[in-house]
């Protein structure tokens, strides 16, 4: 189901870009990412992955879950965004796409750029 989600997500990307007040045309970049690990690279794998012509780096998170998505979350986002292999000049900000609800603490965290709740868009 997590994969059906992911799919369900990356086909209504527009929806995502637009509830994070990005502007199509500063889009230089907007789909899965895989990085593959090398001697010198770690190696990642980011749900979906938006790059703006503003050096920004749009680092989404798709969770699919039965219960709420927990604080947990938040150490794999950042272990991602430290592997992601970048120029100085970019800044990684992190999203959280979810269906099923997140924890109280997660919300409270302030970690997260944006915690987009899907089933408001079905």
């Amino acid at each position: 189901m997590g994969l059906q989600f992911e799919n369900l997500v990356l086909n209504n990307a527009l929806l995502i870009i637009k509830a994070l007040g990005i502007n199509e045309s500063e889009i230089v970049y907007d789909n899965a990412y895989f990085q593959k690990a090398t001697k010198t690279t770690a190696g990642c794998q980011i749900d979906y992955l938006i790059q703006t012509k503003f050096n920004t780096l749009f680092v989404c998170e798709i969770k699919f879950s039965k219960r709420e998505v927990s604080g947990k979350v938040i150490e794999e986002v950042k272990e991602k965004m430290r592997a992601i292999k970048k120029p100085k000049s970019f800044t990684c900000v992190p999203v959280l796409i979810h269906i099923n609800g997140v924890t109280e603490e997660l919300e409270d965290s302030g970690f997260f750029y944006r915690i987009i709740d899907m089933s408001s868009y079905l």
